[in-house]
């Protein structure tokens, strides 16, 4: 009997179950209020955060602070005028760079990709993203940590019992399901609930070891195995990972780039910077996570081009898609979803959200409508049937249910014992 392909799309409210996994709020806060200073005695991350916040057409987040500090750098290494950020700062003298640059933050003996000619000021905003970007990781190792000797993710105490409910079940749904898990989130959770569940898992990287020996950190990509093994069960994580180690240099040790699955998360250094482009006159900062609103010119970057490729097969070819804890903020992300939906209109959607009120719930229904739907038939046309718990279109084959990933797990136990 063939296996059922079940696609997840795991998003950041995915990882909230587990104990001390942050919030976007939680980090936002974070990053604002940690760091450097500038003249006034302001941390410099809230001072551009407070300088961009009402410039920008949503909320601004972490994605958004990280997105205008990558631009900075980049203005600074090109004076690219088609930079979205020299829309607002065009003049070098802007009075932003006064209370932002501070060129005692950084040694200028350090070397940043091998480049003499990049300007003090670049280099400032190298070492702030490079700061930033550890903060991130210290955040997420905080709850996630995971190697071979230690394990945060299922040895803590506060972990128990939803360590319980996602390896049961995880272990029902591989005996009759190819479960392909994409990740948005940077930590190692599914790798330790697949290892504690006893499934064999493939991550993209060889040797096939869920996590790497120590000693032994040279687990590179198989991105042929990645665009071609659709019958094994993945985990791709599409912007990244705290474990995975950026290089200057390739294998073989000449100039280009590489990534690693390494045993503890890598402290980025100021040689993690260099001038590759994917894009004319785009100058890339390598970094092992993808985020930031400028996230499409990374994607192209092998393994995340792979994973991202196979995202869009599996879109269009998966029996079941559940998507955990996503608010669909990637436009990249939303039109493998809407396109798959498109040429496979059979495929089931379940979307996994908690809901605070009717209102929220109504606002659910509208991002999966416009996000997913809107190819499929006219909004006006389209009907929701509402329950306590979840909104449903039997017609379209598509599920809202407003629980965490814990209630819709636990559920699903329940259910399954009442009706086996």
């Amino acid at each position: 009997m063939k296996k059922k392909r079940t696609v997840f799309l795991l998003g950041a409210g995915a990882a909230l179950d587990w104990h001390n996994a942050p919030s976007t709020c939680v980090l936002t806060k974070a990053l604002i209020n940690s760091g450097p200073k500038n003249s006034k005695g302001e941390y410099i991350t809230k001072y551009i955060f407070d300088y961009f916040k009402d410039k920008y057409t949503e909320e601004l987040n972490f994605e958004g602070l990280i997105d205008i500090v990558e631009q900075c750098l980049q203005f600074w290494s090109t004076k690219d005028s088609s930079c979205t950020i020299a829309n607002s700062l065009i003049r070098p003298d802007d009075e932003f760079w006064k209370n932002t640059i501070d060129n005692k933050y950084f040694n200028p003996e350090r070397d940043f990709g091998g480049d003499r000619q990049q300007t003090e000021e670049s280099k400032f905003f190298a070492k702030l993203l490079i700061d930033i970007l550890y903060a991130i990781a210290d955040k997420i190792s905080d709850y996630s940590f995971y190697t071979y000797n230690e394990n945060k993710i299922i040895d803590r105490e506060e972990n128990t019992e939803i360590t319980r409910l996602i390896t049961e079940y995880i272990r029902i749904l591989a005996k009759d399901n190819v479960l392909r898990v994409y990740s948005l989130n940077y930590d190692r959770v599914m790798q330790a609930v697949f290892q504690k569940a006893g499934v064999k898992v493939f991550q993209g990287f060889i040797p096939d070891h869920i996590v790497p020996k120590e000693g032994n950190q040279s687990q590179y990509p198989d991105t042929k195995r990645i665009l071609t093994s659709f019958d094994e069960h993945c985990i791709y994580h599409l912007h990244g990972n705290i474990y995975w180690e950026p290089d200057n240099i390739n294998p073989n040790g000449l100039a280009g780039y590489s990534f690693r699955n390494a045993y503890f998360p890598p402290i980025l250094s100021n040689t993690g910077y260099q001038h590759f482009n994917t894009e004319k006159n785009k100058p890339l900062f390598l970094s092992n996570i993808i985020t930031g609103y400028s996230k499409v010119q990374r994607t192209n970057l092998s393994p995340f081009k792979q994973m991202a490729s196979a995202f869009d097969i599996d879109c269009h070819t998966a029996d079941e898609i559940i998507i955990v804890g996503y608010s669909f903020g990637d436009d990249h992300i939303n039109d493998a979803l809407r396109q798959g939906k498109k040429a496979n209109p059979s495929v089931k959607i379940t979307v996994i959200t908690p809901a605070k009120d009717g209102k929220d719930k109504r606002d659910w229904q509208r991002k999966v409508l416009f996000e997913i739907l809107s190819h499929v038939e006219r909004i006006t046309n389209f009907v929701f049937e509402d329950h306590i718990n979840s909104a449903h279109s039997r017609q379209y084959k598509t599920a809202i249910c407003f629980q965490t990933w814990r209630q819709y797990i636990d559920t699903y136990l329940q259910d399954r014992q009442s009706h086996p």
